[in-house]
């Protein structure tokens, strides 16, 4: 009896031993895989040009921005600074203004946690982009009220939805369809939503795309915008008042061959002083191509890498 209690007690302790062993190494195998796992850096702060991709909601996933890296950083240093939700609507009516979102925009709001904040986890920016909606009643043609209201719809959702600023693009209003009262369209009332904008959203970006005929400001609303950039192309002069630092001289359209290859490795050769550098409808495929245009003449013999990770629409 007593050698059989003695052959229990020592096989009990060597399964105990094993299961130990077993938990050891299954905990050594978790933590050895999760420090294998590639690891992103904030973006530099004093990197000039600051980079901005558009993301065009209806057909891509916003997270297709946080793949690019420099080449050979390590841990991955993200290559775009700014990405903008492009777009929600400006919708209105004689006497009233909405700030509005597709079911796809909604869907990101709703679901920041999973679409916006892996970007700014990363250090990049999110923006939400806002674009006239065909009803007549866009950024410059509001009464004092419809500013006000539209201003306080605006920084509500950026406050909510924890964003980092909003975009203007004045396109698609159809101010020729604008309800009788209503102004005049003009680029002071324009200016004067951006600067109570400015007001609400202190620390926010505040950026414009240079189109539409109403963007010529006044100082006091190019003090109050962070970046603006022209129609598609290279455009060499900001508008007066703004100074080089917040203009994109190049605005580089992903989806057609505009600037042309020329064009991009020129300018970039001479971007000293410019502030931005903008891309439109920036999609799931390989970028750094295009991005490598640039990238070397304008960040200081940097280039540009790809992950290879593409995400699909899924919402």
């Amino acid at each position: 009896m007593k050698n059989l209690r003695h052959f229990f007690l020592l096989a009990a302790a060597m399964i105990a031993g094993a299961f130990i062993t077993s938990c050891s190494n299954e905990d050594y195998t978790v933590e050895t895989q999760q420090d294998t796992q590639p690891t992103t850096r904030s973006i530099d702060a004093t990197k000039i040009p600051k980079l901005t991709a558009y993301i065009e909601t209806n057909d891509i996933n916003p997270l297709n921005a946080g793949e690019y890296y420099f080449t050979g950083t390590n841990p991955q240093e993200q290559v775009i600074d700014n990405v903008i939700l492009f777009a929600s609507n400006i919708r209105g009516t004689a006497n009233t203004v909405q700030l509005y979102h597709n079911d796809n925009q909604t869907y990101i709001l709703n679901n920041a946690s999973t679409l916006i904040a892996p970007l700014q986890a990363k250090g990049i920016k999110v923006s939400l982009g806002l674009l006239g909606d065909h009803t007549g009643v866009g950024f410059c043609n509001l009464s004092p009220a419809m500013v006000e209201s539209f201003a306080q719809q605006i920084a509500a959702c950026v406050t909510k939805y924890k964003l980092d600023g909003v975009d203007f693009d004045d396109e698609y209003a159809k101010y020729w369809m604008a309800p009788a009262n209503l102004p005049t369209p003009s680029t002071t009332i324009f200016g004067n939503l951006i600067k109570r904008v400015r007001q609400l959203l202190p620390g926010k970006l505040i950026t414009v795309f240079h189109f539409g005929g109403y963007t010529n400001f006044d100082a006091t609303t190019m003090n109050a915008i962070s970046y603006m950039w022209p129609n598609f192309g290279i455009d060499q002069n900001p508008p007066a008042g703004l100074g080089n630092g917040k203009w994109a001289r190049m605005s580089i359209h992903c989806t057609n061959p505009i600037p042309s290859t020329s064009q991009i490795q020129s300018c970039a050769a001479n971007y000293s002083g410019y502030g931005a550098i903008m891309m439109f409808n920036f999609r799931n495929t390989d970028h750094s191509g295009l991005m490598n245009n640039f990238a070397s003449k304008v960040w200081g013999g940097k280039t540009v890498s790809y992950t290879g990770n593409s995400y699909t629409k899924n919402y």
